[in-house]
């Protein structure tokens, strides 16, 4: 096997897209991910392949501190390669404490990254991916959707910051905050369900692919809970994105029967279950 370290993102994305596009949906997050290195949106990134005689055998990226994205090309050799990659990755002092992969893979990564360091691993959060191509007839919700301004700015912050709390998340720094909130404003990423004139519930559209975008960061107000405003904006949000995009995507917490029940009525259908697993270091 062959250890092959992409200074050069360009370079990277010509060496993987051809693979990634062949299950576009399915890669969707490292391709959005790979898009918003190449327009500089990330100060710090690593771009990894393994290779054999040629072939692409696995596909790895991150972001720090974000999770390191780990993609297995040939699944017949799945603990070769990570029993591969890990010495690599410790080796360079690659800096994650986190792997998001398809469930089998990071089950896999963590128990040889156990093996190989003598370290803890646990599961942080256990995920679905949902796609969707047409949006279902789903009873709405009184209201109107509309684009996030810079005066939504505190609000979207202070959403950011229970979004992250609600979901187990670590804390991001304000001033980190702060950047991400503008941009989604800033690049027309932020939508709300407004009801007489106050927010209830908010979303975005996020990593853009070829034929595809996600939906992200959907949270409904505690006060307004109940009412339908989040699968009433995810339709209308889905609804508009298919103007101009083949597909949807959305990622679930599996432990979250709500929110998997209510993307399903939708329209959202389950196409890979993914694992977020955090390294003991």
């Amino acid at each position: 096997m062959k250890w092959i370290q992409w200074k050069d993102t360009f370079e990277f994305a010509e060496r993987v897209m051809p693979r990634l596009l062949e299950e576009e949906a399915k890669h969707s997050l490292m391709i959005g991910v790979l898009d918003n290195i190449k327009q500089g949106v990330y100060e710090t990134y690593h771009q990894f392949t393994v290779e054999e005689d040629g072939e692409l055998l696995a596909i790895l990226q991150v972001t720090p501190p974000h999770p390191l994205h780990y993609i297995v090309l040939s699944k017949e050799k799945q603990d070769e390669i990570a029993r591969f990659v890990i010495p690599h990755l410790i080796e360079l002092q690659i800096p994650f404490v986190d792997v998001v992969s398809e469930r089998e893979q990071a089950e896999r990564f963590g128990a040889v990254w156990q093996e190989v360091t003598h370290q803890s691993t646990e599961t942080f959060m256990s995920q679905r991916l949902y796609r969707l191509d047409t949006v279902n007839d789903v009873e709405m919700a009184n209201g109107r959707m509309r684009l996030a301004t810079h005066e939504d700015q505190p609000q979207l912050e202070a959403w950011y910051h229970a979004f992250e709390k609600e979901s187990g998340l670590r804390d991001s720094a304000p001033e980190i905050v702060t950047r991400a909130v503008t941009m989604m404003i800033e690049k027309e990423d932020a939508f709300f369900w407004e009801v007489d004139g106050h927010v209830v519930s908010c979303a975005k559209k996020s990593r853009p692919t070829a034929n595809g975008i996600t939906v992200s960061f959907v949270y409904t107000s505690p006060d307004a809970r109940g009412q339908g405003y989040a699968c009433t904006l995810v339709a209308e949000l889905s609804r508009h994105l298919l103007e101009t995009k083949s597909f949807c995507t959305l990622y679930t917490d599996l432990t979250n029967p709500t929110s998997n029940k209510i993307y399903q009525e939708v329209g959202y259908y389950p196409i890979m279950n993914a694992t977020w697993i955090r390294l003991s270091r």
